[in-house]
């Protein structure tokens, strides 16, 4: 057990960082040799210290977390065994029905979409840009297969991905103020949404996406965001760019 000396809890799993803070915590034995090093030698009332603080504390203490993200995975591979045995019944009885639907296609698609949607922008542990990006990605790619299966009217891409990237440009206008003293750290999202603007407005070139407003007004919002962060941002925005780039 090892105690983290900026917020105080005690940490039950062999972790060398708080989940709390991220700072960096010593073994118990190192914090014990670091008491006697400032004038006690006594190794056994160091620890009985250590053991009479946690009992005074009465709840300062961090739960195990390997034991609790064993736990998270095993719920998400029982929901992927009983997803995949869902999904093999329903494909038997689509087979045998055969009235030319093909409805246990959707399914399956409903099904992956549900199990990379849990194991990524839920339980995951990549950071929350990444679960956003994620999300919006494989949201627009699950739509399009719905659109593709049930006759391909392109409404998908024509409404569902313009409209994605102007959502996405709102969320991260809000992320940036309610997170103000770090908002240069959204400049790659900006940049992500303004590549998927240009291939939506590509679509429109070739006239796949046949109600071009929404891509215009969705071109229109990613490039104003980014261009307005980089000239207000002056150099902290450039900064950060050069930082991302390694230039």
């Amino acid at each position: 057990m090892t105690k983290c000396m900026k917020c105080g809890v005690y940490i039950t799993d062999n972790t060398d960082k708080c989940p709390l803070c991220q700072q960096v915590v010593a073994p118990a034995l190192e914090q014990q040799n670091d008491a006697s090093d400032e004038g006690t030698n006594d190794t056994d009332s160091a620890a009985k210290r250590i053991d009479s603080t946690a009992s005074r504390d009465n709840g300062t203490r961090y739960p195990d977390v390997k034991g609790a993200s064993r736990k998270y995975r095993l719920l998400e591979n029982i929901i992927l065994f009983v997803s995949i045995v869902g999904q093999i019944v329903l494909t038997t009885v689509d087979y045998m029905t055969d009235q030319g639907i093909n409805w246990s296609f959707i399914v399956l698609l409903v099904v992956i979409y549900a199990n990379v949607t849990l194991r990524l922008a839920i339980v995951g542990r990549n950071g929350y840009i990444f679960k956003i990006v994620s999300t919006f990605v494989f949201t627009v790619l699950f739509l399009e297969g719905i659109d593709l299966l049930t006759g391909a009217s392109g409404w998908a891409l024509t409404f569902v991905f313009p409209s994605a990237i102007l959502v996405m440009v709102i969320a991260t206008i809000v992320l940036m103020i309610v997170n103000k003293r770090n908002w240069q750290s959204y400049m790659m999202m900006q940049l992500f949404l303004v590549l998927m603007s240009v291939i939506a407005m590509i679509l429109v070139a070739v006239k796949v996406i046949w109600f071009p407003y929404l891509a215009m007004g969705a071109m229109g919002a990613s490039l104003f965001l980014f261009l307005g962060t980089l000239i207000i941002g002056d150099k902290r925005a450039r900064t950060e760019l050069k930082r991302r780039f390694h230039i």
